[in-house]
């Protein structure tokens, strides 16, 4: 396209430059001129045109890279007195700018696709919400291995299988790690009723206290049915500032369809109804 483009302008300034010429002849020509005199105008008129085009086909190029520089320069500016800092966006452009042709089309399209999720993801906290379709391992982790004061999380019974898998044990580790920073960690185990407390939610809190987890445990049964239907969703609260929230598909603990990060007034209601549930836990 850009090429196409290009060609057509060079064909432009060749028909207007002959057009100029050939109509400088033609008055020469009227004028009765000897005929070196016909020909020399013509073409000096004929370049002196070339010439001034090529220099606003310049200019403008210029001025479109001095803008372009320009944007450059002012979000490098404000990168640099950014909460977040310009390093890793720096090595991230460096590093998408270092791919060299040649490699798979699908290692691009790849590259393509994770630049724009990461873009997406930016463009959601601006407004202090996303969300994804399922549930993202990746957020938690992250804001586990993050957090610098807190973490409290509210467990359903769902969570039983999770601390046996992959994820499970990373996200254990990750919150190990939290503790020997110095963050607090609470996990309050939302059971159905006081039959579930068996064998099995013993030795998990067990486990999780010899780690340096705090737990308690609360039955379902003793909330109010408003805060029944709340105590469906597992969240986390990170530093008290940023809430992690998995949402079950038709009230189901099991299906989990949507995980919500929120920062803002949903936090401040995640960690009202954590303090309010933890000292009912046993």
């Amino acid at each position: 396209m850009r090429r196409t483009r290009r060609i057509s302008e060079v064909v432009v300034r060749v028909a207007v430059t002959a057009l100029l010429g050939g109509v400088t002849y033609l008055i020469t020509n009227l004028t009765d001129q000897p005929e070196i005199w016909k020909i020399t105008l013509s073409v000096f008129i004929a370049g002196a045109t070339l010439i001034v085009q090529q220099l606003a086909d310049f200019e403008r190029r210029l001025d479109d890279g001095l803008t372009g520089f320009n944007d450059t320069t002012r979000l490098i500016s404000r990168l640099d007195t950014s909460p977040v800092g310009s390093g890793e966006v720096t090595r991230l452009a460096r590093n998408v700018a270092a791919l060299e042709p040649g490699r798979p089309d699908l290692l691009y399209t790849f590259v393509r696709a994770e630049v724009r999720r990461l873009a997406n993801l930016m463009d959601d906290l601006r407004g202090n919400h996303a969300d994804y379709p399922g549930e993202d391992r990746d957020w938690l982790l992250g804001l586990a291995r993050c957090a610098g004061a807190s973490i409290d999380a509210a467990s359903t019974s769902v969570d039983r299988d999770f601390w046996g898998t992959d994820p499970g044990r990373h996200y254990v580790t990750a919150q190990e790690q939290a503790v020997s920073r110095g963050v607090r960690v609470r996990r309050l185990l939302i059971l159905g009723t006081p039959a579930d407390l068996d064998a099995g939610v013993e030795e998990l809190r067990a486990w999780q206290r010899s780690l340096g987890f705090e737990i308690r445990v609360l039955v379902l049964s003793t909330l109010e049915s408003w805060e029944q239907r709340e105590a469906v969703k597992n969240f986390v609260v990170f530093d008290r500032a940023i809430s992690y929230e998995t949402i079950p598909a038709d009230g189901d603990p099991s299906r989990v369809y949507q995980t919500m990060l929120t920062v803002g007034e949903r936090v401040d209601e995640h960690v009202r109804r954590f303090e309010s549930w933890w000292e009912r836990g046993e």
